[in-house]
Order: C-alpha cells, then structure tokens, then sequence
C-alpha cells in the first residue's frame, strides 16, 4: 500500500458506519503508519462530500483501478494539512420526497419556481448539497422546471 492509492473499505465497522461511512465506501490513502492508513472517503450520496479518518490496514482493499494520471489535487489537500472533517454530512432527503421552496430567488424564480411551490426530489444523491428536484403545477399537472436547489432552501413535505 502506498499513498494516493484508490481503496475501498472491505468491513462494516460499527464507530465509522455510525459516521455515514459503510463498507465498500472509495477514498484514498493521505498517509501510512504501521498498522493503519489515514484515508480520505468520498460520500456517494454527496458529491463533494469527504471524511479523513485513521483506518487499519486490514480493513482497507487497493483498488487498481489507473484512471489517475495525476495526483496533484490530493497533494494540495494534503499540503493544507486538515483532516479534521472526520465525517460525512447526513442526507437531508431522499429519492421521491416532496419537498417545498421555502426562498424567494431570482434563479429560481426566472425558471417559474417561487418560494411556498411544491416539487418531487428525483434522485437519492446530491451534488454539493443541491438536489434535483421537480416542480409540477398542481392545476395542470405539467412540469414547470426541473433544477438543482440547495438544501437550505427546501423543506421536507412528505417522504
């Protein structure tokens, strides 16, 4: 094992599942001790999302997956030094939750969608904390905008 390796957690282990990280979870190796590697994981269900966390080598599989040609963005988060962000931010919501705007703003409001309208989450991941969401016209049932909003400014309706 060697750093920026591509790995994948191999165990379901209960003090990091309860931090949103599962077996079978990617990340990298940020650095090696003797017995364990510090990791950067990804959060499938939220792009852009990441936890660095100590892990023991035993529990850790070295993906040679290749696609990597250059390393140079893990270097720099690496050079910055601060692993502190140690756990994944949890899912606000899910696949075919309806949701309400609970903002007023422009980019929303140019595309039709206002503050108080009613839309289905369409998909059971976010990217950056947006979700993709669709607003339906209730009158006509015919969609107004599909668009990505930021959690913050959604409510949760119904699961």
């Amino acid at each position: 094992m060697k750093i920026y390796d591509d790995i994948k957690l191999n165990t379901e282990i209960e003090d990091l599942a309860s931090i949103g990280i599962h077996s079978g979870c990617l990340g990298f190796v940020l650095d090696i001790m003797p017995s364990s590697c510090l990791v950067i994981f990804f959060n499938s269900k939220n792009q852009g999302d990441y936890a660095c966390v100590n892990v023991s080598k035993n529990y850790l599989d070295i993906l040679n997956l290749n696609y990597r040609k250059d390393n140079s963005e893990l270097k720099k988060f690496k050079e910055r030094g601060d692993f502190t962000k140690d756990s994944f931010k949890p899912q606000k919501f899910a696949e075919f939750d309806l949701v309400e705007l609970t903002v007023e703003k422009e980019k929303y409001a140019k595309v039709g969608v206002h503050k108080g309208m009613q839309g289905v989450v369409m998909e059971n991941y976010c990217i950056d904390s947006d979700y993709y969401v669709i607003f339906t016209d209730e009158s006509t049932a015919e969609d107004i905008a599909d668009l990505c909003v930021h959690e913050d400014d959604l409510i949760l309706v119904k699961k």
